[in-house]
């Protein structure tokens, strides 16, 4: 274990005062974001407020987790300070559930949007649910990903939910990024403001949600747009182990992946993706 991984570098910490001062410089009538040391996943904190009846908007912000969750049960550990971990309350209302998919995408389009808007580190999205960088000379990098995750039911007292979770790795050093395919905004550009990154996402996000709610056809279009997948040969290994090979072609308008595979279209709805490299 390097001196890094052994928690050797000092970071400062997310100064709440400065994320007042941003998110009323920007308007915010939603709940303030709540900004915990430590936890061992923002997904589970705000899936407990869902149960009080918190309002859409409610944002939680960790420090640190201890067993932050990916897709597919992944469990990861983040560095104290080191990145932006953070989990918001979206309430879909009437927005048909065929539409609920959306949701993780446009909440990459909007941490990409954020990130492009704060700094000079282009950004692409590999679907269903990652940020790849894609302007090194080494190959796409991770820069973070998004957890989506459903709670709560029609009719329970705190009604419909999801929870949109949010990891970006913002000050993590080379040696304590998790693979040797991910990088951090340190490392990419040198930018470290996680409280102005914090409500950049915040604002492109709910802006993002607008679109989806009226329907926009922009939403689609500027996602297809930043799709690093799109044209490329893939690998998807789909529920049940079978991996299916093929030509990622379109996102289908409900935010599903369209690939050629042996002549015939194929709808994937979940599952991972690898960019193959052949």
């Amino acid at each position: 274990m390097s001196s890094e991984r052994a928690g050797s570098v000092d970071r400062p910490g997310l100064d709440r005062g400065r994320i007042t001062l941003l998110l009323a410089d920007d308007r915010w009538t939603r709940p303030l974001p709540v900004v915990l040391d430590t936890t061992t996943s923002t997904n589970s904190e705000v899936a407990m407020l869902v149960q009080s009846g918190a309002l859409e908007g409610t944002c939680v912000v960790a420090e640190e987790q201890t067993q932050g969750r990916g897709r597919q049960g992944r469990v990861w550990v983040s560095p104290p300070s080191a990145g932006l971990w953070m989990s918001v309350l979206v309430r879909p209302g009437d927005v048909a559930r065929s539409r609920w998919g959306w949701l993780s995408l446009l909440a990459g389009l909007a941490a990409r949007d954020a990130i492009i808007e704060l700094g000079r580190v282009p950004v692409g999205l590999k679907w269903p649910n990652d940020l790849m960088t894609t302007g090194s000379q080494a190959g796409m990098r991770k820069l973070g990903g998004i957890l989506s995750e459903a709670c709560g039911s029609p009719d329970s007292r705190s009604g419909e939910a999801v929870i949109i979770g949010i990891g970006i790795n913002v000050a993590l050093t080379p040696g304590e990024l998790p693979t040797v395919l991910s990088t951090s905004l340190l490392v990419e550009d040198g930018c470290v403001d996680r409280e102005a990154l914090l409500v950049a996402i915040l604002r492109h996000l709910f802006a993002r949600l607008e679109q989806w709610r009226s329907a926009d056809p922009l939403l689609a279009a500027d996602y297809r747009a930043a799709c690093v997948t799109l044209g490329r040969i893939v690998d998807v290994s789909m529920p049940g182990g079978r991996v299916v090979r093929g030509e990622a072609i379109s996102i289908d308008d409900d935010g599903h992946l369209e690939i050629i595979s042996q002549g015939k279209l194929v709808s994937v709805t979940a599952g991972d993706v690898i960019h193959a490299t052949i």
